[in-house]
């Protein structure tokens, strides 16, 4: 499964909840490359693309954490670079 640049922070993402097998599907029948693309996805497209409910609550908190964590780095990287 080889993925496009720019698109390695979703296979980190689906790996983490092991839905990887999803990785083409999500990228390219729902054509999320951003994170922020995620606001547009609803539990609908992913039952179209075969993802179970158990998978998608998995998605959506592993999405969860991740808009966590680059809220968390954008807060300290000016706190760091503003001295």
């Amino acid at each position: 499964m080889q993925s496009d640049e720019g698109t390695e922070w979703l296979m980190e993402l689906l790996t983490d909840v092991q839905l990887q097998q999803y990785f083409l599907r999500i990228r390219d029948d729902l054509n999320v490359t951003r994170l922020s693309h995620f606001d547009y996805v609803k539990n609908e497209d992913l039952e179209k693309i075969g993802m179970g409910r158990p998978g998608q609550r998995r998605l959506w908190e592993a999405v969860k954490r991740r808009r966590a964590m680059c809220k968390r780095k954008s807060w300290m990287s000016k706190v760091w670079c503003g001295s």
